[in-house]
């Protein structure tokens, strides 16, 4: 093995453990706000070490809402508006799989870099759906039609249902 792959196998090892420190605190502890510090001391390392993989706390920030998301790994988007109805069932046992994630996910100051990404093209991708479907219906309804769906299929109306309403999950998949 090279240097310059024992090299990059060091920087991705220290990068993972950063991520990995950073998701702990929001997963195991009541935390709604990261700092480096806080990462830092999680990871057993300076401060300093983790700016110089992430020189400012927005990109650590955006880094750890990616790999929380790559880590919830929602499953893919219906093809056809066919199989739109099992979406919820699908989407929901990955949340019911990975509960602590999701949770520390939505009520972490990373859910909005979360929600920007993979949310937005989710809503996009079922208005493509409802506007294939049905292209003679008014638009403005085809445009609540597709809020509405892309409304129950997100992670926070998974956590309304259950833990506000403290339904099953069988039954949050109905609601």
């Amino acid at each position: 093995m090279s240097i310059k792959n024992l090299r990059t196998r060091h920087a991705e090892l220290t990068r993972d453990l950063i991520l990995d420190a950073a998701i702990g605190l929001l997963t195991n502890s009541e935390t709604e706000e990261l700092s480096v510090r806080s990462v830092a001391q999680r990871a057993g390392m300076s401060e300093r070490t983790v700016f110089r993989y992430f020189a400012a706390r927005d990109e650590l920030l955006d880094a750890v809402a990616a790999e929380m998301n790559r880590r919830l790994a929602p499953p893919l988007l219906p093809e056809r508006l066919a199989d739109l109805p099992g979406y919820p069932a699908a989407i929901f046992a990955r949340f019911e799989a990975l509960e602590a994630l999701t949770r520390a996910a939505l009520r972490s100051d990373v859910y909005e870099r979360i929600r920007s990404g993979d949310l937005v093209q989710r809503g996009v991708h079922i208005a493509k759906l409802i506007d294939e479907a049905a292209p003679d219906v008014d638009a403005v309804f085809r445009r609540l039609i597709a809020a509405n769906i892309h409304y129950h299929v997100i992670a926070s109306s998974w956590a309304y249902y259950r833990f506000r309403f403290g339904f099953s999950a069988e039954d949050t998949v109905a609601a």
